[in-house]
């Protein structure tokens, strides 16, 4: 009897142990990863897995605030040019110990220009970077960067090893860094596995492992979440938010987003070159139905700033939808009626694809004619974004930046970026709140430079949509970084 009994408890605690859930998540992304070294990628799909792998000096709490990481804490001189870090005790992935000569190779390695870091210019005031002990990092300025704490809270001011950069080691296919998670494997547009990473310094996260699967259609990514494939899922298309919150067992997550969505113009173009048209195909476009059908809505903005930034000036208003002033106004510009627009859409961003398809009809009304060209997402970066940026227009969210400078730095010159916007007097305003520490005064400069770029329009300026996810109620702890867009696992659970 006594056996029996012995026996029907060890069963019971095989089935008790069994009902425990893995802790192991599985998450939809829209999009993979270009790279996995983060200095050489401004693509928020790549910094969404890297969050992961690496860390930075300081980073951003759930409330937006930038708060210590690597650096425990850090000082800054009165005149703004000094800046003194104390690292926090930590160990690289390989084994090898944290310490001030890695921030330094680091920063270094930022700034070469072999790296061809599309996110130097945010450090290249550092003019002297002094390591008097280990756990001690001095940087010495050339002006006033107040921007300078942002870049090292974003994903492009992660820390690697100092003897892995010396040895040239290729951080894009094997990630070396301090972060929660180490890489297991990453099979080409299929998944990333991240493993645990036992020693990380903040405390080991709960969760085992995590696999980022790279979904391109939303409805795949929809009946994963149903049918428990994937714990959490990024993008929930408009249409299927109904179904996520009818059903039991799912949680629907909206919050703010720090994204502008636009339709790029490339200001090189004929015809494109003229304010008065680019004018003219903002006032062409509907914003509230693009947000509305294509994102599941938003508000719409008039410049190059998210709704709810404390940098957007109150004043400036969106476009009026206005077909007959567009109409007018492209034929005093001498417009021809057999003008065709080369409109370059990202695969695998179905809203985006879906907001161009609305802006190709649109733009017909007013007698512009467009061709959608669909590509892949390494051929958008590529080819629009970098290289040789073949387009004419093309829609794409812009996500947010920690600082104004993270999102204008470049504009204003005809090669800063990839619009191509040509403005001299934008230029200086930049270099001056660039430089500004009166925040009031920052303010009132970037003010006048959105105001400019409101102006004379180098984009379709369509608005900001909420932030939109689904994910099975038994994770907890889940978030996405606020205007940054990138995941962090470390609290979380499967419960």
């Amino acid at each position: 009897m006594m056996k029996n009994f012995v026996g029907s408890l060890f069963l019971a605690a095989l089935l008790l142990v069994g009902l425990a859930p893995a802790q192991e998540l599985t998450i939809a992304a829209s999009a993979q990863p270009e790279t996995l070294d983060p200095h050489v990628t401004s693509a928020t799909s790549s910094f969404q897995s890297m969050k992961s792998l690496y860390d930075t000096l300081v980073e951003v709490d759930r409330s937006g605030n930038i708060v210590a990481a690597l650096a425990s804490s850090w000082t800054v001189s009165d005149d703004a040019l000094t800046w003194t870090f104390t690292l926090s005790e930590a160990t690289f992935q390989d084994g090898t110990p944290f310490d001030s000569t890695d921030v330094k190779a680091t920063l270094e390695r930022l700034t070469a220009e072999a790296t061809g870091s599309p996110k130097a210019r945010e450090f290249a005031n550092i003019v002297d970077i002094a390591t008097p002990d280990d756990r001690t990092v001095v940087l010495t300025l050339s002006e006033a960067t107040p921007a300078l704490l942002a870049s090292l809270a974003s994903g492009w001011g992660a820390m690697l090893p100092s003897e892995k950069i010396a040895a040239g080691h290729d951080f894009g296919n094997d990630p070396v860094g301090t972060g929660p998670f180490h890489l297991d494997t990453w099979v080409r547009d299929s998944h990333l596995r991240l493993v645990r990473n036992d020693d990380y310094y903040q405390g080991a996260p709960t969760l085992e492992a995590v696999t980022i699967r790279f979904v391109q259609d939303t409805a795949v990514s929809l009946q994963g979440l149903l049918s428990d494939e994937f714990d959490v899922v990024q993008t929930v298309s408009p249409a299927d938010q109904a179904t996520v919150e009818a059903t039991a067992g799912l949680d629907l997550v909206q919050e703010p987003s720090g994204l502008v969505l636009v339709a790029s113009i490339n200001n090189r173009r004929p015809y494109l070159s003229d304010v008065q048209v680019r004018q003219a195909l903002n006032m062409a476009v509907d914003k509230d139905t693009v947000l509305e059908v294509a994102y599941g809505g938003g508000q719409p903005v008039g410049t190059f700033m998210e709704v709810g930034s404390p940098w957007l000036p109150s004043s400036i208003e969106a476009f009026s939808y206005d077909p007959e002033a567009a109409r007018t106004a492209l034929a005093a510009a001498g417009v021809p009626s057999d003008w065709t627009l080369d409109l370059v859409l990202p695969q695998p961003f179905e809203n985006h694809i879906t907001a161009g398809q609305i802006v190709q009809d649109m733009l017909s009304e007013v007698g512009v004619k467009s061709e959608i060209r669909v590509v892949e997402w390494g051929v958008w970066l590529g080819e629009v974004y970098g290289g040789e940026r073949d387009f004419d227009l093309t829609v794409i969210g812009h996500t947010g930046k920690l600082d104004p400078t993270g999102r204008l730095g470049g504009y204003g010159t005809v090669d800063g970026t990839y619009v191509g916007y040509d403005n001299a007097e934008v230029v200086d305003l930049l270099q001056q709140a660039a430089s500004a520490t009166d925040t009031e005064a920052r303010r009132a400069l970037y003010a006048q430079v959105l105001a400019r770029m409101h102006d004379e329009a180098p984009f379709i300026y369509f608005g900001t949509p909420f932030r939109t996810y689904a994910k099975q109620d038994a994770v907890e702890g889940f978030w996405i970084t606020p205007l940054l867009d990138t995941f962090d696992f470390r609290e979380a659970t499967i419960n």
